[in-house]
């Protein structure tokens, strides 16, 4: 082999620039460049590695071809890929298995440097796959790992939690914290150490489903290691956004939509990022498609990332316009002589979940919240009193679910146990027919309601775990497809984020039927008349 390529191969940068090749987005071969983001994280990368990202920005691409340059030039090193589906994982590997088949290929009217690149490629080949005893060779035709001669290897899986790994890429973390949590605990607790202090891990990840679940714990931990000296186990935080990739820019003579200057304006004042016409026209075309999942999916910022603007999200399109409208995480005046109500979500064995609610002429404040699980009722008496302390207010009503008046094992109902302790003004909302009326109901409220900064504090639980905030349930609320019988509907998710939003509810259809104040109007009590 010639000298200066022996130069040449030990700089790990040329080898990923000249001895690959791709399939790029229009199906043609092309030999493997890194873009800006991809040099930007290679030049940056540690031990541990966390990148929260927008759409295809060629990140999974880049340590495909990171991963196969480490096996091939290191041996016995052991690589593994977690992904959302083994289809993913397998996808990811044969971008890998492509790269390496074609490690000797000539293009079309090659250069004499083309020539060159193709014989040593045509060498590595020889030589990590092509010679060892007993005729064997690498598995390049298995859908779930690679091995060559030097001992050297890749597997694939959805946990891959035995054995020892030198790199670990687990992509899409957020999908799977967010669709199947406990296998993302497992990938956390057992995947990861799997790879030891020495060991690389580049976990990168579109985020969904908000602030929380296990990719969103792992990624606020690499954030708050910004600007501290990383120890080799502690994640390095990246943050590549939609404009850090210079194709999203599309050319022509439309001007930005005047809406959009002070959301631009905004971004360039809090982040120093100064866009250029064709990435505004760019982002505000993709918007129209994208909507509400806009943000979730090309955030301009770490925080835009965390919205959930997503698919079955009920309640995260008219959150995300309160935050954008400034009606999120403030800090207003809590009066003492405003009409001031309680809403519940009760669970006899499991989560009970607490508002606590003012309405100031047309708008609806929402001042704090208390959810718990397994508690006595005395439990949250005390805390709706701790709250009368701490504000200085006077309930006009503790608005209760249709659950209140049933009776228990002794002939008592919720109702009578609060008025033995002490609780009166309680007001029972009617069974509802359908619950998307309430939710309807609490949607349109939501548009003329402030949230205060109390509402986004982290809920811990009764063993000091932090639990997702009051907002942060709300917005996680889901729904799915559901069959009942022959008919499919769509239905909401009971969660540990269902009780927050039932007791949300539990205000909205008190609101509906009119139960807010002492005298109901003739109409409300027709109407209750009729839901009986």
């Amino acid at each position: 082999m010639d000298v200066s390529y022996q130069l040449l191969l030990s700089n790990q940068l040329w080898r990923l620039e000249n001895l690959y090749w791709i399939e790029n987005k229009k199906g043609r071969i092309q030999r493997f460049k890194l873009n800006a983001a991809q040099k930007r994280l290679h030049a940056r990368l540690w031990y541990r590695n966390d990148i929260l990202k927008a759409r295809q920005l060629g990140i999974s691409t880049y340590v495909a071809m990171l991963m196969l340059d480490m096996v091939l030039f290191r041996a016995n090193f052991h690589a593994g890929i977690i992904d959302k589906s083994l289809p993913d994982a397998q996808q990811k590997l044969a971008k890998m298995r492509f790269a390496w088949e074609h490690l000797d290929y000539l293009p079309e009217k090659p250069t004499e440097s083309d020539m060159a690149l193709a014989a040593l490629g045509k060498k590595i080949k020889h030589l990590t796959g092509m010679e060892r005893k007993n005729d064997w060779k690498p598995k390049i035709d298995a859908r779930d790992q690679m091995g060559f001669t030097n001992g050297s290897d890749v597997r694939i899986g959805t946990n891959l939690r035995g054995g020892t790994l030198q790199f670990l890429h687990v992509s899409e973390l957020a999908h799977v914290s967010h669709h199947a949590p406990w296998r993302a605990k497992a990938i956390k607790t057992g995947a990861i150490n799997t790879v030891g202090p020495a060991g690389v891990i580049v976990k990168e990840s579109t985020h969904e489903g908000g602030k929380f679940g296990v990719n969103y714990e792992l990624t606020k931990q690499a954030m708050d290691n910004m600007g501290k000296e990383l120890s080799t186990l502690d994640f390095k935080f990246f943050f590549f956004s939609w404009f850090d990739h210079e194709e999203y820019a599309l050319e022509g003579k439309n001007r930005c939509p005047e809406q959009w200057n002070a959301y631009f304006l905004e971004l360039e004042q809090e982040s120093g990022v100064l866009l250029n016409d064709d990435q505004k026209r760019w982002y505000v075309n993709m918007a129209k498609i994208m909507g509400v999942s806009m943000k979730q999916e090309y955030p301009s910022t770490p925080e835009e990332a965390f919205t959930t603007g997503d698919e079955g999200s009920i309640y995260g399109a008219r959150l995300i316009k309160a935050r954008e409208e400034a009606r999120v995480g403030l800090s207003f005046d809590i009066h003492t002589d405003t009409p001031t109500f309680t809403a519940w979500d009760l669970g006899m064995s499991d989560h009970t979940s607490i508002w606590l609610v003012q309405v100031v002429g047309t708008t609806i404040h929402w001042i704090d919240h208390y959810t718990a699980n397994q508690q006595p009722l005395s439990h949250y008496v005390e805390k709706i009193r701790a709250w009368q302390e701490e504000y200085g207010v006077h309930y006009t009503a503790h608005l209760l679910p249709h659950d209140a008046a049933r009776r228990d094992a002794h002939g008592k109902s919720y109702v009578e146990h609060l008025a033995k302790e002490g609780i009166d003004q309680v007001r029972v909302v009617p069974r509802t027919t359908d619950i998307w009326l309430g939710i309807n109901t609490l949607r349109e409220l939501i548009d003329k309601s402030c949230f205060h900064a109390n509402t986004m504090n982290l809920v811990y639980d009764m063993k000091g775990k932090p639990r997702p905030s009051a907002l942060e349930r709300l917005e996680s609320y889901r729904s799915k497809p559901s069959k009942e019988g022959q008919a499919l509907s769509v239905m909401p998710l009971h969660d540990e984020h269902s009780h927050t939003a039932d007791a949300a509810r539990t205000f909205a259809e008190a609101w509906d039927h009119q139960l807010l104040y002492p005298n109901p109007s003739k109409r409300a009590i027709k109407k209750r008349a009729r839901m009986h």
